[in-house]
């Protein structure tokens, strides 16, 4: 937790008298009339960011959907109509917030990037990566702020730690696939991150680092998607080809510490930890309940009489749906899309795009869609249609 998630939190504790943190962020969502517009032109610049903070950072949001990404628009409403020049740390997290519902406005977005141009060279490589990482969930592709990036991953690569590399790598390789980065950028911090791995062996491995290293080997190496650990090879012609045996061992180690989790798991794992492995795990803190759509999606299911699984493994995805052990459903809710404060939709989330690519690269699996813009529109009679249509 960010310290200023925990400031937020504690002045919402201390103003609504409720202590435990996933209570308050529910009792704020129950309590609609507080984020009327009236309501909130009358409170002060420093509470509605309290409310932005609280709502857009915190893990509850992941429970709550689409209410979350509402009540957050009207306070970033009214928030911009009062906005004030504010320290790096408090507009990070309010741009963390945007990008955590997926929300965009241009205005907001580029005074927070002006003030980052111009505070650049105080931050740290980790500020600028968190940073660049919110852009990317926001589709928005910052070449000088990229550029700038790169260049302190080579000045300071000594200093750059493990997750670090992952977190960029996974990023531009992704961005790379889609078509908005030069296989030579990549190509040169991958040779960076090769380097750290045959100087020092890592010794934390996270869910987080785990999963992402995962989509980076997808990424970097689609044709070992869903082969055996022993018989993977990467292609002649893959440029990245010659650091794949560097790689290798821990992607290993992911993948294989991945398939042991379970859904709503997150672990810690420390290798060779005084000459033993450490393997922690904890149940996510945050229960996350069935969406809407993934309700009706799921009644329906079960009313045509389709074998469905709910929250799958298929390669490191728990997938929606796994119907008829080869129809995989996917159930984008409105925190899956990008959209402007006018409610238009700009675009999907980039991870989805990058999950699917994933998941079709098996060959086993027909992958679909069910988009909620375009669902909650059919009558029940049309969603049995166009359910049938992916399935039979």
């Amino acid at each position: 937790m960010s310290r200023a998630l925990v400031l937020s939190k504690n002045y919402l504790s201390k103003k609504f008298k409720i202590k435990q943190p996933n209570e308050l962020y529910r009792e704020l969502l129950k309590n609609v009339q507080l984020f009327q517009v009236d309501e909130l032109q009358k409170i002060s610049t420093d509470e509605l960011i309290h409310y932005i903070i609280f709502l857009g950072t915190h893990p509850e949001r992941r429970n709550q959907g689409e209410n979350v990404k509402k009540i957050t628009l009207e306070c970033l409403k009214q928030y911009k109509k009062k906005m004030v020049k504010n320290s790096y740390e408090i507009n990070s997290q309010i741009l963390l917030s945007l990008s955590n519902v997926l929300l965009y406005d241009e205005q907001m977005i580029q005074e927070i990037i002006n003030q980052v141009d111009q505070d650049k060279e105080t931050l740290s490589v980790k500020d600028l990566i968190k940073f660049q990482h919110c852009l990317y969930k926001l589709n928005i592709h910052n070449e000088k702020l990229s550029d700038f990036v790169l260049q302190n991953f080579i000045k300071q690569k000594e200093q750059v730690d493990y997750l670090e590399y992952i977190h960029d790598l996974h990023i531009r390789s992704n961005l790379f696939r889609m078509g908005f980065v030069d296989e030579q950028i990549v190509l040169t911090l991958l040779k960076g991150f090769q380097a750290k791995l045959n100087s020092s062996q890592n010794s934390q491995y996270t869910s987080k680092s785990c999963f992402q290293y995962c989509q980076l080997m997808y990424n970097l190496y689609p044709e070992i998607i869903d082969k055996p650990l022993l018989e993977l090879q990467p292609d002649h012609g893959n440029v990245f080809a010659p650091q794949f045996n560097d790689m290798l061992q821990d992607y290993i180690i992911s993948k294989k510490l991945v398939d042991r989790k379970r859904f709503f798991q997150s672990f810690e794992y420390y290798l060779n930890f005084q000459n033993l492995n450490i393997w922690n795990i904890k149940e996510d803190a945050i229960y996350r309940n069935l969406t809407k759509l993934e309700q009706d999606v799921q009644d329906l299911l079960n009313k045509l009489s389709y074998k469905n699984a709910r929250a799958h493994r298929v390669l490191i995805y728990d997938v929606d749906y796994l119907v008829n052990e080869d129809i995989i459903l996917t159930c984008n809710d409105p925190v899956h899309f990008v959209e402007d404060f006018n409610g238009k939709i700009l675009t999907i989330n980039p991870n989805h795009i990058m999950q699917s690519r994933h998941l079709s690269a098996t060959n086993k699996y027909k992958v679909f869609d069910i988009n909620f813009h375009e669902w909650i529109h059919l009558t029940e009679e049309q969603k049995i249609d166009k359910l049938k249509s992916f399935i039979d």
